[in-house]
């Protein structure tokens, strides 16, 4: 098996060669076929990914029940029928996305740009050049999409969470950093090699939309009017870099099969000073363009896991 992982050598991320034992052949053969996807017809593709996830629809109960739990807290005014075609599209385009990993992962440049556009980029590229900028986005069925539309043209700075896979967290780590110099840390590495990263003029890219239940780094806010943990880091690494904050997202056009990447205008008077003020302008900020295409938020996810005090979690 590879050697133990060192938290602050970014070499532990490097291949070894116990990856090649038959433990890790079933993931390599996920690779392969995914490498493959990639080459075929967008409209086989599309079909394929839609089938696969009305298939996860109808065969994974627990995800099923945690999105309908969703769908119904945060969309009262729907009835049970739109409800549930909101759902079945969810899962669609959670099939087609992961379908899609390998054009995320393996994509070169001149393909992905292909299939994919930016509008909104003028709001990343008309910042002063010394500005420190903070990008955040959200959990979609799209995600890997969002920085790969746009990354060839910026610099970034990220961390993702190490996988407990040691060769998908290899594949994963060194994807996200082929096409520039991206520079890409672990979560357990702590925020310091982020600020190292946008001192050197990257930009910041962070997903803080997880439910990390409840603690110091943790606010509640509104979310689809539901009290949602909400992690208050953005507010804070704002405050300490004086960076602008842009949200963003990214959603998938099933009947081409092309993605657009929207970006919003820096977040006006951000931070505030106040987390819990700071947290529900993010949220208001992540509903506006999950509103784009609500079908695509990973409503999977237990959101609402953490509640405040006295309250219980809608998924026991």
């Amino acid at each position: 098996m590879p050697a133990a992982h060192n938290r602050n050598d970014a070499s532990s991320e490097s291949f070894h060669a116990g990856f090649l034992k038959p433990g890790y052949w079933g993931t390599w053969s996920l690779l392969v076929v995914l490498w493959l996807v990639m080459w075929l017809p967008r409209k086989w593709v599309m079909a394929m990914g839609g089938c696969y996830g009305d298939q996860m629809r109808k065969r994974n109960s627990k995800r099923r029940k945690i999105a309908e739990t969703n769908l119904r807290l945060c969309f009262p005014e729907l009835d049970d029928d739109q409800r549930q075609a909101m759902l079945k599209d969810h899962f669609r385009c959670y099939g087609q996305g992961l379908m899609d990993m390998g054009l995320a992962m393996m994509g070169t440049k001149n393909r992905i740009g292909k299939f994919t556009s930016v509008q909104g980029m003028e709001n990343l590229s008309g910042l002063p050049g010394t500005q420190k900028t903070i990008l955040i986005t959200y959990h979609t069925t799209t995600l890997d999409m969002f920085p790969m539309s746009f990354m060839t043209g910026i610099d970034l700075v990220s961390m993702m969470k190490r996988d407990h896979n040691p060769v998908l967290n290899w594949f994963l780590y060194r994807s996200r950093m082929r096409h520039r110099k991206v520079k890409v840390y672990m979560r357990d590495q702590g925020l310091r090699r982020i600020l190292d990263g946008m001192n050197e003029g990257r930009a910041c890219f962070l997903v803080p939309d997880e439910d990390l239940g409840a603690g110091k780094h943790t606010v509640f806010a509104p979310f689809f009017g539901q009290d949602r943990s909400t992690l208050n880091t953005v507010g804070r690494l704002a405050r300490i870099t004086d960076a602008v904050v842009i949200p963003g997202i990214c959603r998938l056009i099933p009947e081409t099969g092309c993605y657009v990447t929207t970006l919003l205008p820096p977040l006006d008077d951000f931070p505030t000073g106040d987390q819990v003020r700071d947290a529900s302008i993010m949220s208001e900020a992540m509903e506006k363009l999950i509103h784009q295409a609500p079908e695509q938020y990973l409503w999977t996810f237990r959101w609402f896991q953490t509640r405040p005090a006295g309250m219980e979690s809608p998924y026991d």
